[in-house]
Formats: structure tokens, C-alpha cells, sequence
């Protein structure tokens, strides 16, 4: 919901699609600040390889901190890369579970529109990625959690330009 204003937008979708660069491309375009995804921060300092149900709630925790401390900040917008949509389908994919914690944030902190990136673009390596899932199973649960949602979304493809007009053009009309 648009809180104090500013509407929220969460950029979800499969790992290597490109979410943290559109966020940082739209937020400097429509002059704004940009949610980054706090998982990546996370496990700089922790075991990517070795975690548990704990270690997503407390990213959970994090993530709803960081959008509420750039909520401050914005500028008629907000985009989060990332959103507790993407943790729920990572504890239901690693877990068999959702923890009741991350259940309750998601209802909570809702977003105005969702973007999901497409799987069109190549997938890049990082020492943070571990492409343990098919980016299209992943694309699809991203678009099955927002349809359920009932959240207005767009799906992002193309390459990066055809990307960023598209949802300029989108954002512009709201």
C-alpha cells in the first residue's frame, strides 16, 4: 500500500535476472532510493552453503528494517530488490516450510506493484548464486505468489533497454 505517499514496488524473480540493476536504473531515473536485497549482505559474512530456517527469518527481519529505513528517503517511489515473497519460496524450496514469522511480515508490508524479471537474460555467475532451482520453476512460484497476492504486476523481459522502457513507460502512467 502507499505509505506515506510513496508507492512501494518489488522487483522479485529468479536469481541472475536482473533486479539489482533495475532497481538502481530506475530509482536514479525517477530520482528516488532503492531497497538493496539484504540476503546478498547476509551471507558476505555467513555460509551460503550452510544455513537454516533461523538465518531466513532473521533476512526477513532485516529486509522490512531496510525498506522502512529507505521509505524514509524516497521520492514518490520505492523500489525494493527483493521481497519476502522471495524468502517464502526459498524456505518452501530449501525448508518444506514457511516460518509463521515471514507468513505474518508478508501480510503486513504490502507493495503497491510487483515487477518480475523474466528468465531472458543470461545467467551470470557470483560467489553468492548457487542456481540450485530452475529459474523457470522460480519464475513461476514468483508469479504464482503474486497472483495470489491480488498485487498489480508486470512481467520485465527483454534486454536491458527493452526492460527499463517498458517499465518506465508502466510507472509513468501511474
Amino acid at each position: 500500500m502507499e505509505e506515506n505517499g510513496i508507492i512501494k514496488i518489488g522487483v522479485i524473480g529468479a536469481e541472475s535476472t536482473g533486479k539489482t540493476w533495475l532497481c538502481g536504473r530506475l530509482a536514479k531515473h525517477f530520482n528516488t532510493v532503492w531497497v538493496p536485497e539484504y540476503a546478498r549482505e547476509y551471507f558476505n559474512h555467513s555460509d551460503i552453503y550452510n544455513y537454516s530456517i533461523n538465518d531466513l527469518i532473521i533476512i526477513a527481519r532485516k529486509q522490512i528494517e531496510l525498506e522502512k529505513e529507505h521509505l524514509a528517503r524516497a521520492n514518490k517511489l520505492l523500489f525494493c530488490d527483493t521481497t519476502l515473497i522471495t524468502l517464502k519460496i526459498w524456505s518452501e524450496l530449501e525448508f518444506n516450510c514457511t516460518p509463521p514469522e515471514i507468513q505474518t511480515l508478508m501480510i503486513q508490508h504490502s507493495y503497491n506493484h510487483y515487477l518480475i524479471t523474466n528468465n531472458d537474460i543470461p545467467w551470470e555467475s557470483d560467489s553468492l548464486r548457487q542456481n540450485k532451482h530452475s529459474r523457470d520453476l522460480l519464475f513461476e512460484l514468483n508469479l504464482l505468489e503474486v497472483k495470489k497476492s491480488m498485487t498489480p504486476f508486470t512481467v520485465v523481459k527483454g534486454n536491458d533497454e527493452a526492460r527499463i522502457e517498458t517499465v518506465i513507460n508502466y510507472i509513468n502512467k501511474l
